[in-house]
């Protein structure tokens, strides 16, 4: 978590202004929570080939703060929380593997993220649409991080209100009681569990989807995704999570950047004691259309090669990104504070060290809650190219420096 240090001159500066001002209710000192570094861990990444699996006990617990288990789903017909891969969280002990973790590291938090892009948003629009089925579920949530010893919940439901992923127009107001009714167990529970939601940056998907406001206040913390804002799909090369907009985004692409996208939920409503920012540790990936072709806003016929590791056209971990960058071009999108790539043929849109500094300041800068990382096992987690965990360090070191400071914010009228 990544907080701007208040000095106590400054602290009095700013209650004469607080004073002053008409506009101003209160200042307040927030991020009691806030104070975090979250990192995610992927139960798929187990299934790569030799050394290159990655299980739970490879998770390197003294970096991060909190740790996110990802996916658990909803049951479709009963509407309870349930294992999205029952023969590894259940019979291999996937979720007390995890929860064992406390005994490595004892100051860590745990996470259960629910839902992701294979869960489909269906059962959730069907699990809220009533209070009955709301109820349930969030019974048997409170029961999961009983049994499992868990600290909370991540929803991640992409996305409320979007019709080709099965959502309906009621979405929008039957999440934000989901998220309510959950913080009320959850404080009826007597623990000190949190519930936080996964959201886009893209304003389309806020407006269909989201009450900003009212869900900012009903969840502890708001996990907005800085990533996938471009990719293949969009058919030119990009980086696919711009600090701000560049000559070349037109249309639909002004705006789809970090910057605006939290700041939209900033302007919402949202405390920024409440945002997390979130950096990606992969890269986005495009065939050329032409060998010369290779600036950003080039067009592009496809997606790049599969990576050995992720297996996934489009797509490459930092872990396999930095073992063939000594044979690319490599640039700098200055305006979008990104590196990019380049061959003859493919190009990748990334995150390097410098980028995810840029990022970091710019959170700081706003007293954002902190920085979660997508995922563990896509950075160089093996230490291949150097130091194992090279970004993932990066974002830990500011943490590190960051965590004690005193995150001020304005109570306004």
């Amino acid at each position: 978590m990544l907080f701007q240090a208040v000095s106590h001159a400054s602290l009095a500066i700013l209650l004469i202004y607080a004073t002053l001002s008409p506009k101003v209710d209160a200042l307040v000192e927030d991020g009691s929570k806030g104070r975090r570094f979250i990192c995610h861990y992927t139960t798929w990444s187990r299934l790569r080939q030799g050394d290159k699996a990655y299980t739970i006990e490879d998770i390197p617990g003294q970096l991060c703060s909190h740790v996110v288990y990802n996916f658990v789903a909803v049951h479709e017909k009963t509407y309870e929380i349930t294992a999205m891969q029952p023969e590894f969280d259940i019979e291999e002990n996937g979720f007390r593997r995890f929860a064992a973790l406390k005994d490595r590291f004892p100051n860590i938090k745990l996470l259960a993220a629910i839902g992701g892009w294979g869960h489909g948003g269906e059962k959730f629009s069907k699990m809220t649409e009533t209070r009955d089925r709301r109820k349930r579920f969030v019974a048997s949530v409170v029961k999961f991080l009983h049994k499992y010893n868990f600290d909370g919940l991540e929803v991640v439901w992409l996305y409320p209100g979007n019709f080709e992923r099965g959502g309906s127009v009621n979405d929008k107001d039957n999440f934000y009681y989901l998220i309510r009714e959950v913080q009320k167990a959850f404080s009826d529970a007597n623990r000190e569990w949190e519930v936080s939601v996964q959201v886009p940056a893209d304003k389309t998907r806020l407006d269909v989807g989201y009450q900003i406001d009212a869900l900012c206040e009903a969840a502890d913390f708001i996990h907005v995704i800085g990533y996938d804002l471009r990719g293949w799909w969009n058919n030119f090369a990009d980086v696919h999570s711009p600090m701000t907009d560049r000559p070349h985004d037109e249309g639909n692409f002004v705006g789809l950047n970090v910057q605006n996208g939290v700041n939209q939920w900033l302007h919402g409503g949202c405390l920024p004691s409440k945002v997390v920012l979130g950096v990606p540790l992969f890269g986005r990936t495009y065939l050329l259309d032409t060998p010369e072709g290779n600036s950003v806003g080039s067009p592009t016929i496809g997606a790049g090669s599969a990576g050995e590791f992720t297996n996934e056209p489009g797509y490459l971990g930092y872990c396999e990104i930095c073992a063939i960058l000594p044979n690319m071009t490599l640039q700098w999108d200055e305006k979008a504070q990104c590196p990019y790539a380049f061959n003859r043929v493919e190009w990748i849109g990334y995150e390097d060290e410098r980028s995810l500094r840029a990022k970091i300041d710019w959170a700081v800068q706003n007293r954002l809650a902190g920085i979660y990382a997508f995922a563990l096992d896509l950075d160089d987690y093996r230490g291949q190219c150097g130091e194992p965990y090279p970004l993932t360090r990066v974002i830990q070191k500011y943490y590190e420096e960051t965590k004690k400071d005193t995150l001020v914010t304005w109570s306004s009228s």
